[in-house]
């Protein structure tokens, strides 16, 4: 569809995917007099299925049934009909409507291309690229060029399954609480009937009114409604299909378009012949991927000459879901607007071993079309209309440049782009400042459903349905109404619920009780408290240590929302130490404010060994399988006695202040259990990093030793132009294309010596500056730049060091930002003065990705490069490359360290997402 929108989508992923396809609910098209109704039909007799059949007097569009079928009701007049279908030439006819229905058939001979002499360019190229330049450059034009719109949509989705597993099958009940259940005489639904089987299809049609104003305003309307799908496939919008354009870089999320502005790295075009549909000349161009991947389209499209816009679309994409095929067909409904009338979106759903037929088709009558008039028209495009054509000397300079490229006889790839980037800027000039101006992203798509939508009968559908329906439509359809037929007996004779429910067996107290005591559960109320446990069967609570040994804990979490947008929320855990036969415990509480400007209160106080370094450390899980089975105890801690009182506020949009002021009592530790499950005759390391500030010749003592400590934390974070949501008046930040900045102040005393009770004060300051932002379709680009230092670092203990985030261990749980892959746990650490920067660039396509193999793949590729530059420790250099989204939560890469630019290691790392 035309107009600007904020990341549409039109498919699905995940656990929605069988019904989401099909619930595309869309606007109501009067009834009207009389039908005008018969098939579409090639030269050979054949049935000529999902074409297309246009009325202009009244902007209606509609579409035949696979077998060719098509019907409308007009009121009495003279219509001129267009039928229409890809490959074939348009068919023309006029026809009068009275007091009887109207039966036509309409014969669409096959479309012949020609290839012109014209198309032959000297160099060789293929005639489709220049073409291509053109439309890419002109698609911002494009989607930005309709003001308004508000139309009347039918539109009918369905599915076929052909298989499903068995284990599948019994964990998709369809919709056991609601009236698609199958029920018996005795009132109670049927072991097999209840189940989704093999040959089962579901239907869905509806008409739907749509008003849309620029630049993504949607008004949906969902006049009536029938459906033979489950209870839970009635519940999702169409809007994201509706908000789709082929005009916008990347379709739903999808796949790349053809016309993104980086279409030529991912596609190839071929020029396949010309043909002449009354006064337009049409170019059949096919686009074939450069490599075969999830993220691309293969097909054809279909350019209007001098104009340079879709006239229709046949693309197919094959992903994880199966194979989806989409059809568009573009008509002007107005002299100087083509839009599509028509949608095809066909699926060879297969996906864990389930095979389904899935499909929906459109019909769409334009009610009111307002192009973009402050858009001015470029000056080679005016030209197709009489009339528009404007005089540089009335337009912008931007405007005078894009017509001087327009102008030329062949665009190169550098005009392509920037005509592309003049077009969108002129867009953005036309819309109000209000909208350009603003932060606030808005949801800007409401549903309105009518209270009777799903409420009308078969008489009504019969009257207004637009495409007739299939044999197998039709029985899906007599099933639902006889199932709704039965139910409803049974509910008017059965007066015992649970006799009506089928006496199902519920779980009893004591099982419901033992669930929830080893898996956790929430309890809530209507006063806003909520109240969580967290089981005995979590295994985050488990885990081992040489210091700790095992480790067993349980957590708590309590939350209240109060009047005002205000809320507490504590979150106390405790966990037993079992051989240093130590009770560790922690409270965090927080009193927070939402709004527009959110602050919060808070505190953290507790006892619990903790991590020697803070700059991000080994997951306690992997250091207990690297301890219990390989007698590596990477983990080294020291007791931390700590009470921690904050505050944080949001300043203005994007400001950010925080003050915070603790005490913490820090205690050496030591090991105390040789405990593991293999002896590998390694001996476990003693409890202190490696470092060479804590080498025994140094002097440990004077960096690592029992202290209390107080300091005040001072952080401030800025991003400019930040983006945000509103949700009943609370901002949610959404980014922005700026930077963000942070500086952190923090002032110290510790004792000046181990048997002093003097203190020493320091000062350390950090400034670091942040961003990530997409650099095309499924790639982005992501940075970040640290400094800082002590004022005065004499006596600094080893827990104020400057810590960073190194990750060693071949094996990672979760994915690690800004980290050192190569560097030994802690020996990164150090007092002095310090620069770091991480630089991580993700791309679709790259290297290993343009092979076959993986090129079908939802794979990314990274390069990362990281550095780190110290006063003792000289400059580490690190680069890396990495697959990941491997089965969507693995990584693996490699990488290598240098020394002063000098080669040091080299290291093979697998990451493993499950959060």
């Amino acid at each position: 569809m035309t107009g600007q929108a904020d990341k549409p989508h039109f498919t699905c992923r995940g656990g929605t995917m069988l019904w989401l396809l099909f619930l595309l609910v869309l606007a109501e098209i009067p009834a009207a007099s009389q039908k005008l109704k018969g098939k579409i039909l090639d030269q050979s007799g054949q049935p000529v299925g999902y074409a297309t059949v246009y009325i202009d007097e009244i902007k209606l569009g509609t579409t035949s049934n696979a077998r060719g079928d098509y019907e409308l009701r007009l009121p009495p007049g003279n219509y001129v009909v267009l039928y229409q279908s890809l490959g074939y030439e348009p068919v023309i006819e006029s026809i009068s409507i009275g007091e009887n229905d109207v039966e036509k058939n309409a014969v669409l001979p096959e479309q012949i291309y020609e290839i012109q002499e014209v198309r032959i360019s000297p160099s060789g190229e293929d005639p489709a690229l220049s073409i291509m330049r053109k439309v890419i450059g002109l698609a911002p034009y494009y989607l930005n060029y309709i003001d308004h719109y508000k139309a009347e949509v039918y539109i009918k989705g369905n599915l076929y399954i052909r298989r499903i597993p068995k284990l599948i099958q019994k964990s998709m009940r369809m919709g056991s609480t609601g009236e698609s259940s199958y029920v018996s005489a005795g009132g109670k639904p049927t072991e097999n009937e209840d189940m989704l089987k093999e040959g089962d299809s579901f239907f869905l049609e509806s008409y739907n009114e749509i008003e849309f104003t620029a630049p993504d305003k949607y008004i949906q309307r969902v006049i009536s409604l029938n459906s033979t799908f489950p209870e839970q496939g009635n519940d999702i919008s169409p809007m994201e299909y509706i908000q789709a354009s082929f005009y916008q870089p990347v379709i739903a999320e999808l796949a790349i378009s053809p016309l993104s502005p980086q279409a030529f790295s991912y596609y190839k075009f071929r020029y396949i012949g010309t043909t002449f549909q009354g006064n337009n000349t049409i170019n059949k161009i096919e686009v074939i991927p450069r490599q075969k991947s999830q993220q691309l389209f293969s097909g054809t499209i279909f350019i209007i000459e001098d104009l340079w816009c879709l006239h229709s679309v046949d693309l197919t994409n094959e992903n994880i879901a199966g194979k989806i095929r989409v059809r568009e067909l573009y008509i002007p409904v107005r002299e100087d607007v083509w839009m599509p009338v028509s949608h095809q979106f066909d699926i060879d759903l297969q996906i864990i071993g389930i095979r389904a037929d899935v499909g929906y088709t459109s019909s769409v009558k334009y009610l009111d079309v307002q192009p973009n008039e402050k858009l001015q028209k470029p000056g080679d495009l005016a030209t197709g209309f009489a009339g528009r054509y404007q005089a540089d000397s009335v337009i912008t300079k931007s405007g005078s440049e894009i017509n001087r490229i327009l102008r030329k006889e062949e665009l190169t790839n550098r005009d392509m782009v920037k005509l592309g980037r003049l077009l969108d800027k002129e867009s953005k000039k036309t819309r109000p400042d209000s909208v350009v101006k603003s932060l606030e992203i808005k949801d800007n798509t409401t549903h309105i459903i009518e209270p009777d939508a799903a409420r009308k009968d078969s008489s009504y559908w019969a009257d207004i349905r637009p495409i007739p329906l299939s044999e197998i439509e039709l029985k899906s359809i007599r099933k639902s109404d006889s199932i709704k037929t039965a139910a409803s007996v049974i509910r008017k004779t059965v007066t015992d619920t649970a006799s009506f429910q089928g006496n199902q067996k519920r779980p009893s107290g004591f099982k419901t009780v033992i669930n929830r005591v080893m898996s956790g559960h929430t309890w809530s109320d209507t006063s806003g408290l909520r109240f969580t446990y967290g089981g005995l069967m979590n295994l985050r609570s488990l885990s081992f240590n040489t210091v700790d040994g095992f480790i067993y804990g349980l957590d708590f979490r309590i939350n209240k929302q109060l009047k005002h947008s205000r809320s507490i929320s504590v979150y106390p855990d405790f966990r037993w130490a079992f051989s240093r036969e130590k009770l560790m415990w922690g409270v965090n509480a927080n009193y927070s404010i939402q709004g527009m400007n959110p602050s919060q209160f808070y505190l953290r106080t507790g006892s619990s060994s903790t991590d020697m370094g803070k700059g991000g450390g080994i997951n306690p899980l992997i250091n207990s399988f690297t301890s219990l089975l390989m007698e590596k105890n990477y983990l080294k801690l020291y007791e931390s006695r700590y009470l921690t009182l904050g505050y944080e506020k949001e300043i203005i949009n994007g400001l950010k202040l925080n003050f915070e002021g603790g005490f913490e009592e820090r205690r050496i530790l030591d090991n105390t259990t040789s405990f593991s499950v293999f002896d590998t005759k390694r001996e476990y390391t003693p409890n202190l990093p490696e470092n060479e500030y804590l080498d025994p010749e140094n002097g440990i003592a004077s960096y690592l030793t029992d202290q209390k400590h107080f300091e005040f934390v001072t952080n401030v974070t800025f991003t400019p132009y930040q983006k945000y949501r509103v949700y009943k008046g609370n901002k949610s930040p959404q980014g922005s294309d700026w930077p963000t900045f942070m500086f952190t102040w923090k002032h110290g005393a510790n004792p000046a010596s181990p048997y002093s009770d003097k203190y020493s004060h320091f000062d350390m300051f950090r400034f670091e500056v942040s961003q990530q932002r997409e650099t095309g379709p499924f790639s982005e680009f992501r940075w970040r730049i640290r400094t800082g230092g002590v004022a005065d670092n004499r006596n600094l203990p080893w827990f104020d060091f400057f810590h960073f985030n190194s990750q060693p261990v071949r094996v990672l749980i979760n994915n690690y930002d800004d980290a050192f892959m190569q560097p030994a746990y802690y020996s990164l650490s150090t007092p002095e003065f310090f620069g770091e920067v991480h630089v991580r660039y993700t791309t679709p396509y790259l290297l290993l990705k343009l092979l076959p193999g993986l090129s079908k793949t939802l794979i990314r590729e990274n390069l990362i490069f990281s550095y780190l530059g110290t006063k003792n420790r000289g400059h580490y250099t690190e680069i890396g490359y990495s697959l990941s989204e491997i089965f969507f939560i693995g990584e693996v890469g490699i990488f290598a360290g240098f020394d002063n630019l000098k080669y040091n290691n080299f290291g093979v790392k697998f990451t493993l997402r499950i959060d």
